[in-house]
């Protein structure tokens, strides 16, 4: 589960608009906000894709998109 939250954050710390995020990925902004609001599934490649663009290092892509999977 996308943490919803903290990628929008991210995404107006690092100046972007979901239009330009969703530009970068190559699909529909309509698109890029359901998959970050956990309407429609985000595929892994998606995610890194975000993570690269945003400068998210690997060690806190769980907290921005795996969020509440590995709780117990």
């Amino acid at each position: 589960m996308v943490n919803t939250r903290k990628l929008r954050a991210k995404i107006i710390e690092k100046g972007f608009t979901y239009a330009a995020i969703s530009d970068l990925l190559g699909m529909s902004s309509c698109t890029f906000g359901k998959k970050i609001r956990n309407i429609s599934d985000m595929t892994i490649a998606e995610a890194e894709q975000i993570a690269n663009i945003l400068c998210i290092p690997p060690s806190e892509t769980l907290e921005y998109f795996f969020w509440g999977v590995f709780e117990d």
